[in-house]
């Protein structure tokens, strides 16, 4: 049985596999002695042969492969398709990979282990819009805690998709309520907003051409620590979101949040703001910047421009 566990939502992969682990521990490998994990730079030869061996005292075998699929190479793959594919049913491997769904679903070694006897799988994209919030509030509800719709929202905004951090939040703001609903106040208080969160102000001050305030907010941000080439990967989405939001007023200058979040994938919260936003800016400036974008990160990868310069500059032309 091959297993597939995967996705750009590495605290849900992780989880899952831990689940699957625990199960399998509990029903066939209490002693742990037919359970074997291997990352980092794998061998084949010792990789399939632990998954090809016959469990020890036990019914079944479970070896856990981590980022193969992703970094194996179409070239470098016959020796692990001819491995894997044939191994004993007493044997249950599992993929544990952290790539875009999308993205390793089109990986050779992926498609070529689909033809085997049994195999599942279990993707877990980025949540994002209405499945983050979902999971927010059952993650709050299974800590034994409750959370009102304001505090909810400021949660998100604050801290994104980041289930790692999320999840830690969560137990700050749990622990903290005791036995009350979490309130925006408490949010507030306790969670330090990531850039993903503030980036909202960022494009507010950028909106309104208050350039000092624009470059506090990075300062600030650079100051605890985080990284240019970061702070222009999320400028950069915020562009894209902005320039989507622009393009669907120009045809509707009534649209709502719920149409542009239904449009582009966005949580209601992040649609309503980017309307508000988009509309400090012209379609034209926006895909300017956009196009700015690209010849940055092409200066970026050639050494032409360094990431600091690059981040300070798409905000100086988002506020010309």
């Amino acid at each position: 049985m091959l297993i597939f566990i995967y996705g750009d939502d590495s605290f849900r992969v992780q989880e899952k596999v831990q689940v699957m682990k625990a199960a399998f521990g509990e029903k066939f490998d209490p002693t742990g002695l037919n359970t074997a994990e291997y990352s980092g730079k794998l061998d084949p030869g010792q990789v399939i042969q632990s998954a090809r061996s016959m469990p020890f005292m036990g019914q079944k075998r479970m070896v856990v492969v981590r980022d193969l699929i992703g970094s194996t190479k179409k070239a470098d793959m016959n020796v692990w398709v001819e491995g894997l594919k044939d191994a004993p049913e007493s044997s249950i491997v599992i993929f544990w990979e952290t790539e875009e769904p999308a993205k390793l679903e089109k990986k050779p070694l992926f498609k070529a282990l689909q033809d085997s006897a049994e195999v599942h799988h279990y993707a877990f994209p980025q949540l994002k819009g209405a499945q983050l919030t979902a999971w927010v509030s059952e993650r709050v509800r299974a800590r034994s805690g409750s959370i009102n719709s304001g505090a909810l929202r400021a949660l998100i905004e604050r801290v994104g998709p980041d289930l790692w951090q999320m999840d830690h939040e969560i137990g700050k703001l749990v622990a903290f309520a005791d036995t009350q609903e979490i309130e925006v106040g408490m949010v507030d208080k306790l969670v330090h907003a990531s850039f993903e969160g503030k980036i909202f102000d960022l494009i507010d001050a950028i909106s309104r051409r208050n350039s000092k305030q624009a470059i506090r907010l990075l300062q600030e941000e650079r100051w605890s620590g985080a990284n240019d080439h970061y702070l222009l990967t999320m400028l950069g989405r915020q562009v894209r979101i902005l320039l989507g939001a622009r393009a669907i007023l120009d045809e509707n200058p009534s649209a709502d949040k719920q149409e542009l979040a239904s449009i582009m994938g966005l949580h209601p919260f992040v649609a309503s703001k980017a309307l508000t936003q988009a509309r400090g800016f012209s379609l034209e400036h926006l895909r300017h910047v956009h196009e700015q974008l690209f010849v940055f990160d092409r200066q970026l990868k050639t050494g032409q421009v360094q990431a600091d310069m690059a981040v300070d500059l798409v905000a100086m032309k988002l506020m010309s």
